[in-house]
Formats: C-alpha cells, structure tokens, sequence
C-alpha cells in the first residue's frame, strides 16, 4: 500500500512539473491544435447523448467540473451549456492558461474558473472539500486518465462529486487497434520527428500508453460505483490530420493520430 502511494505521488509530481515546464510551449503547437480542435468538435455533437440534464425554470444551477483541465477546451466548448463551470488541475500553469482563457472570452469569474488542485483530496486542501466543488451535473476528463497512476481512486473521487443522476465523460485515446489505419502514434497520439522528441520528454508522466478499450472502460467506471447499464463508448478510429494541417518545417510531415473515444457512465 505504501509503494503505492508513493508511485501515485511521484506520477503526480512529474505531471505537475512536465506541464508547470512545458504547458505554455505545448499549448501553442499546432498538432495539440489540431487535436484538441477535433475533441472538441466531437464533444460538441456528442451532448445529446451524455445525457445531463436540461435547463428548466426554477431548478439548480447546472454545473461542469472540468477535471485535469489543461487550458480549458472543454470549458470553453460547452461553456452555452452550464451556469457555473469550475476547473481542476495539477498544474499551475494550466489553471493560469485556463482562467485567462476564460477572461478573454469574457465570462464572469464567478461563472467559470479553475484552481489548482488534485482528486483524491489531499488533507491541506480546504478549497474543494466545499459544496461549491460538489453536486455536478457533468464532469469531464479529457487526454489525462492515462497520466494518473490511480485511476480507480480518482474515478470514485468524481463519482463522489457528481449529483444523483450526474455525468461522468471520459475522453481518452483508445487501443491503436481500434484504428483504421492501426498506426502507431505516441504520446497525444501523433508519431513523426517532433513527436519522438516530445514523447521522449513526457513518457515518465504516462500511466497507460496503450490506450483504454471498451471492457477494460467499462469496468474501470463501474468499479468506482458508475451505473453499468448507462455506460456508452464512442469510437473515434481514424484521426489522421488533413495534409493542408501538415506544418514541414516543424518536422512532422508524416504522422497519423491515434483513435480517441468517449465514455460515459452515470450516477444513480
């Protein structure tokens, strides 16, 4: 149990140092571009059928928890959606790309911001063991399961944090053999020069690299308590960019991007 927790710390700590180091740069490179542009598009037709809520007068604000949020590209894709959004991560560098995302996009802070922080709840942080960090209709972790050494405790830390009926959606990369073209990308999915080096520094951050199939999906969310009959997993099998997204002088003018999904699973 021990090791355990060590392994989970030192993951962690090397994922805060990687993205407090590197976030900024990497947020600017157009292949984390380019990806985050088509989960964002593919998290934008899939809100029917997440299943949350809708608006009615008179009832609670609905609520977004952007978990592990990086600059905000869920936040800001279903920002017409909710009245109060809040994002999580270990980054400080990512909390502060987010919350100035959220300035220029003109929302008021009270509506969307993020904090630094982690799930499970460490003991010195009093933040988000407050109801505003509870009762979620929706929550999302988008690109960041396969950075978190335990995912089982994390998982039922969400499921925690959501209200009756509440949304878990995980997006993720999937197994390359789910791809249509079954090539093999690294980290973020993308292989080429640029990429090799890119994977070369963030690997020690990584918890699965294979990727998340169906049943291994399925059972994770259930193991954390989600109801088994409201999982769905959405496929996206082949992501390969356009060749006019291709940049050579960047030197990755062959690569191939890994297939995504989405999950989802409900409280009861």
């Amino acid at each position: 149990m021990e090791n355990s927790q060590h392994a989970n710390e030192d993951l962690a700590a090397a994922t805060r140092k990687f993205w407090n180091s590197h976030g900024r740069e990497l947020y600017k490179q157009e292949w984390l571009l380019d990806m985050s542009k088509k989960i964002s598009d593919a998290l934008s037709n899939s809100v029917q059928w997440m299943g949350v809520r809708s608006r009615s007068e008179g009832s609670s604000p609905m609520k977004l928890l952007d978990y592990a949020c990086g600059p905000g590209m869920v936040s800001s894709t279903l920002l017409g959606q909710f009245d109060i959004i809040r994002g999580i991560d270990i980054s400080e560098t990512s909390v502060a790309s987010y919350n100035e995302m959220a300035q220029q996009s003109g929302t008021p802070f009270e509506q969307m911001h993020a904090v630094h922080g982690s799930i499970p709840l460490p003991l010195e942080n009093t933040l988000l063991a407050t109801e505003e960090y509870f009762n979620f209709d929706l929550i999302v972790i988008s690109m960041a399961l396969h950075h978190i050494e335990d995912q089982a405790g994390v998982l039922s830390g969400l499921y925690e944090r959501l209200r009756s009926g509440g949304v878990l959606v995980v997006i993720d990369l999937a197994p390359d053999a789910y791809s249509h073209n079954h090539a093999h990308g690294g980290e973020w999915g993308y292989q080429g020069d640029y990429h090799a080096q890119h994977k070369a520094r963030v690997q020690h951050t990584i918890s699965n690299p294979d990727g998340y199939g169906v049943e291994e999906m399925k059972d994770l969310l259930s193991n954390a308590g989600f109801v088994p009959g409201s999982f769905d997993y959405q496929l996206y099998p082949n992501m390969s960019p356009h060749a006019s997204d291709i940049v050579e002088h960047d030197n990755y003018k062959n690569f191939s991007m890994k297939p995504f999904f989405i999950a989802k699973g409900a409280k009861e």
